[in-house]
């Protein structure tokens, strides 16, 4: 594929931006269902958790794998095979007579994820080869998968309240399905880009510290951070990952090359996208739970509600991407943290009180933050890798986010639980302190976003990457 073939960019914008949307869907539709799956099997707040960390986990984990095997086997059929998984883990999860097979079928959704993700990333870099046409492209790529989000907990939150939760599942069937039809004939195969074999010592120890340190921080509540499980998990956590830091450092074909994150701009990117996951997106399913629990509103008005925040991040997307290629990566990707952090402060105001309407310019406003920055370090993390680690450097880029929705929903969550007091009044005092603790967090990484991408980072003229040498804050700019 050239770039010289705008009819096969097209297709294959279109593919690749309906397969995000249902990986989207995937997550921002669950969430107005938890209430109604606590119901359905009787589970408690800590273990509600874990119908969307199995799915993160497994996501961030096989991340790394659904982009070797796509440089292995080819992209398009590693997309098409992912929505196939896709297909089966929804139809498993609505099919689930127990919660144990609901969690099941989340971790083969997160297989299916796992693959489709990356390789749409790929068959876009690949397709637009020119930078600006790729910015624009990615661009449209995160704009359209913030429809997904959007829609999710809008159209959850109806088919929850029309049909039970089941009905959000038997949707994601014929999403997925569709979606596959599409990619079959809108797509074509790319080259083997690399052919490495599988790290399976590298694999098994990502494994074991993200479902160690989860699971270790979800427990710390109700058993005691000095419970021996919960010491033993968190302890494990960081032996394993001291060990996968070996392992990858005298791998020959590593799972991980290491190597990347000696430029800063691909540092700078992954760490930033990996922050706003463990602020706004794990702040959503608090969210969800106060506004259905605590306010004490149906799927659809909840769902309604924190809409605003996917419709600000597809604005924010169009925005960021026409912004990505005339200014550059680091300012537009700066001022979208700054923008989430001060929306995540805002939120603090929340309170029983209030009728939730009064959150919407608030969720909108983070939104907005998220699609700006969201692009544009996507934008600066391809670009800055090699051609020939861009499966690599798609695979870290979504993996790493995923870790961040997991990290931050069972950290986000401990802060919460941690709150002295029961009931309503503890729930929202707690989720207080979370937007304390992940608003400033936010505040803090968009100066050291600027100041690692100015160092040796994205051209502004281009969104290009020089990794030979740094590029100057005066290089001229066109027009």
């Amino acid at each position: 594929m050239t770039a010289a073939d705008p009819r096969a960019q097209r297709s294959t914008l279109i593919a690749s931006s309906l397969a995000v949307v249902v990986v989207m869907f995937n997550v921002a539709a669950v969430n107005p269902a938890l209430p109604s799956l606590q119901q359905a099997f009787q589970t408690t707040p800590t273990d509600l958790q874990w119908t969307v960390n199995v799915y993160n986990i497994t996501y961030a984990a096989l991340l790394l794998v659904g982009g070797l095997l796509g440089a292995r086997l080819g992209f398009r059929r590693v997309l098409l095979g992912g929505l196939a998984v896709g297909v089966l883990g929804a139809l498993l999860t609505a099919l689930a007579p127990s919660y144990g097979l609901v969690l099941l079928g989340r971790g083969v959704a997160g297989l299916g994820s796992a693959l489709v993700q990356p390789a749409t990333l790929v068959l876009l870099t690949l397709a637009f080869s020119e930078p600006a046409a790729r910015a624009r492209a990615i661009g449209v790529w995160a704009g359209v998968s913030g429809v997904g989000i959007a829609v999710g907990p809008v159209l959850g939150g109806v088919l929850v309240d029309a049909f039970g939760w089941t009905s959000v599942f038997w949707t994601l069937v014929l999403a997925g399905a569709g979606t596959g039809w599409v990619a079959l004939w809108g797509t074509r195969e790319t080259p083997v880009l690399a052919v490495r074999r599988l790290d399976l010592p590298g694999l098994v120890l990502v494994v074991l510290t993200l479902g160690s340190l989860i699971y270790g921080l979800t427990q710390g509540n109700g058993l005691g951070w000095g419970s021996p499980v919960v010491l033993a998990c968190l302890l494990g956590a960081g032996v394993t990952f001291a060990l996968f830091l070996w392992v990858e450092g005298r791998a020959q074909a590593p799972l991980v090359d290491l190597g990347l994150f000696r430029n800063p701009t691909f540092t700078a990117a992954n760490l930033g996208g990996l922050l706003i996951f463990f602020g706004p997106f794990s702040l959503l399913v608090f969210f969800t739970l106060l506004l259905q629990g605590a306010l004490h509103f149906s799927a659809t008005r909840a769902g309604l509600i924190t809409a605003f925040f996917p419709l600000g991040s597809a604005l924010g997307s169009a925005l960021g991407g026409r912004l990505t290629a005339r200014r550059g990566a680091r300012l537009t990707a700066t001022l979208g943290l700054s923008l989430i952090g001060l929306a995540t402060l805002l939120l603090v105001r929340v309170s029983l009180g209030m009728t939730g309407w009064d959150l919407w310019w608030n969720f909108a406003l983070m939104g907005l933050g998220v699609g700006l920055s969201l692009g544009a370090l996507t934008t600066a993390a391809m670009a800055s890798a090699p051609r020939d680690q861009l499966s690599q450097a798609s695979s870290l880029l979504n993996a790493l986010r995923q870790v961040g929705v997991a990290l931050g929903i069972a950290l986000l969550g401990a802060v919460i639980a941690r709150h002295p007091g029961q009931g309503e009044a503890a729930f929202l005092g707690g989720l207080h302190d979370a937007l304390w603790l992940a608003g400033g967090v936010l505040v803090l990484s968009a100066p050291a976003v600027w100041w690692a991408m100015g160092w040796r980072g994205v051209d502004r003229r281009s969104t290009g990457i020089t990794l030979t040498a740094p590029v100057k804050d005066t290089a001229p700019r066109k027009g």
